[in-house]
């Protein structure tokens, strides 16, 4: 007796197969991008933990050069325990919106496109509650998004 086989189910399997490489292709490339809210998130996030240096990396690299980062880390840690008397802090980010031709400071040069990301820090302190409202910036450089803020 002849076996008949049912080439169906595989003809299935590698149509399936293909569409899931051309998905995965298409799409890899998003899955590292991160938004700019994304990053003022993990900017914050990593201030939260007490990981200042961490925070510091997600600078533009003009705000790298306006604060070193032992200074960054130094000072910014210095303002949270030893001014504030805390050792963390709750957050939120809201209103975004798009800005063109951004400029960080008077006289320095515009950033094409910028994000302006409202975050409210809470402190619990010694002193009492009280809450900090920062507009922090995001700026595109080499494909990824990094902060600035508005020293004007």
């Amino acid at each position: 007796m002849r076996r008949r086989s049912n080439k169906l189910p595989l003809i299935l399997i590698i149509i399936g197969l293909i569409v899931l490489i051309i998905i995965v292709f298409k799409f890899i490339p998003g899955l590292g991008e991160k938004e700019p809210r994304d990053v003022v998130d993990a900017f914050y996030h990593y201030e939260q933990e007490g990981d200042f240096g961490s925070a510091w990396e997600l600078f533009h690299p003009v705000m790298q050069k306006k604060f070193t980062k032992n200074a960054y880390v130094t000072e910014r840690s210095h303002i949270y325990m030893g001014h504030y008397g805390v050792n963390t802090f709750s957050y939120n980010i809201s209103d975004e919106k798009e800005i063109k031709s951004f400029k960080m400071a008077k006289g320095s040069e515009a950033f094409p496109i910028a994000n302006s990301i409202t975050v409210e820090q809470t402190f619990k302190s010694k002193f009492g509650t009280f809450t900090v409202l920062q507009d922090v910036y995001t700026v595109e450089e080499e494909g990824e998004w990094k902060i600035v803020w508005d020293f004007k």
